[in-house]
């Protein structure tokens, strides 16, 4: 990792990924909490919306405040992590708000596993990781962060 200079950005990454009816949601929002935590070691800042605006924890937040506040954490985000491996009408829509406004995504999803190609398809896709469990996505993704942030300060 770089060290961190007076002049270097903090780069803020927004976490996507589906909370709603998803087969395993603790098991999503650890993986969730990894990348979150992943990305403020590697020296960057992670908005990971569940621990704001889950929608079993805070039921009382209206579906208009959910899509007002991550809608504008997308567009502040330098960076979108979206996790493809559970269907989400919301994961698409971030992924879409941040392709209007050209913020780069990294997509990850389980080795095998069908993802649809519309999403594979956006151009500010800068990778996509395939792999077999949460470890091996972790160090993958580490990886992709870290020679991102180096040639984004």
């Amino acid at each position: 990792m770089k060290p961190m200079t007076k002049n270097s950005k903090i780069h803020k990454i927004y976490v996507s990924g589906a909370l709603t009816d998803v087969e395993k949601p603790t098991e999503c929002k650890a993986l969730y909490e990894k990348i979150g935590s992943l990305c403020n070691e590697v020296g960057m800042l992670a908005y990971v919306p569940h621990l704001y605006t889950d929608p079993v924890n805070n039921p009382n937040i209206t579906p208009s405040e959910v899509f007002e506040k991550d809608k504008h954490q997308v567009g502040i985000s330098d960076l979108v992590i979206a996790y493809l491996g559970a269907l989400s009408f919301g994961v698409g829509m971030e992924l879409a708000y941040a392709e209007t406004n050209d913020i780069p995504v990294i997509l990850l999803y389980e080795k095998g596993k069908r993802i649809s190609r519309f999403p594979r398809g956006i151009p500010t896709v800068i990778a996509e990781i395939q792999f077999y469990d949460h470890e091996h996505a972790l160090n993958l993704l580490k990886t992709v962060l870290v020679n991102w942030r180096a040639n984004n300060i």
